[in-house]
């Protein structure tokens, strides 16, 4: 996957602006695509980052790195949406 983003959240904040403003001049930029996604993801916003790469996966099916971004969003959000105080199941812990 690619380098970590070393920028604060506010800096992610104006460069996803940024990204978003030339898309609409671009829509189809993979370039741009990717820069989206990656920033979504950076703000944790991780349901829009797995749409953003879903959207460059129809676009670039055999990439690689995009799968994995997907197969990592996918499980991110498998966790994130569990209630496992909730769930009497504890076989859906994730921990155990």
């Amino acid at each position: 996957m690619e380098e970590e983003l070393q920028l604060s959240g506010e800096e992610a904040r104006q460069a996803l602006r940024a990204t978003e403003d030339e898309l609409a001049r671009r829509p189809q930029d993979v370039v741009l695509l990717r820069r989206r996604a990656l920033l979504l993801q950076h703000l944790g916003r991780y349901g829009e980052a797995l749409n953003a790469w879903l959207a460059i996966r129809d676009l670039h099916p055999d990439d690689e790195e995009t799968l994995q971004h997907i197969r990592y969003l996918e499980e991110i959000l498998k966790y994130t949406n569990r209630d496992i105080f909730s769930d009497p199941n504890t076989h859906h812990d994730p921990w155990l």
